[in-house]
């Protein structure tokens, strides 16, 4: 009787070395598979404009980076505004890349996630994303969701990404300015088909 115990011992032993063998082989591949979101994207506007928000007359209007200078004969008039506000900009924050591109490419690098914008000016056709707190940006992401906040003296902005059950891309870009109300933006996008 103790040799069939013997015997048997070293078979569940082969048999437990091998199952976690294939469950660290397992977890390898999935730690390793792309992002769902990762490809080329097209914009879909008609499924964008299913998802807009009305905007009333009162979101639309920003407050600017300062008042107008008034002034008589080169002498500024008291109360004509000027550049007294401290912490602003005079000019005005352009609108995110991602509201502005009708294709994009997204590809996972080291530790890393890089928007290509190819219909774009040049210089602002590449964006790369960090994980954690990188040049003022703070962004997290999983194999389907994609996440990045960041603020300035004008406007806090917040980007989401995400596959949707149909397959398209679902972009969410919620602006919020000093004194106005938040606005929220969807896009939609549909996956270029590789060759």
């Amino acid at each position: 009787m103790e040799c069939r115990y013997f015997t048997v011992l070293p078979r569940a032993t082969a048999a437990l070395a091998l199952f976690l063998l294939l469950c660290a082989a397992t977890t390898n591949v999935a730690a390793k598979q792309p992002p769902v979101y990762s490809g080329t994207w097209v914009l879909n506007q008609a499924e964008t404009e299913l998802l807009r928000d009305d905007l009333d007359e009162k979101t639309l209007k920003i407050p600017t980076a300062g008042r107008a200078q008034i002034s008589v004969m080169g002498i500024p008039l008291p109360g004509g505004g000027g550049s007294t506000r401290s912490g602003h900009s005079p000019l005005t924050a352009k609108q995110p890349e991602i509201l502005r591109c009708k294709t994009m490419t997204i590809s996972e690098g080291d530790n890393q996630i890089e928007l290509f914008y190819p219909d774009l000016d040049p210089l602002e056709q590449r964006e790369i994303v960090r994980a954690g707190h990188f040049r003022g940006r703070d962004s997290k992401w999983n194999r389907k969701r994609l996440q990045q906040k960041y603020k300035t003296s004008e406007r806090r902005v917040s980007k989401k990404w995400s596959v949707r059950k149909d397959g398209r891309l679902l972009i969410e870009v919620a602006i919020k300015h000093k004194k106005a109300k938040k606005q929220t933006f969807r896009r939609v996008f549909d996956r270029v088909a590789s060759d």
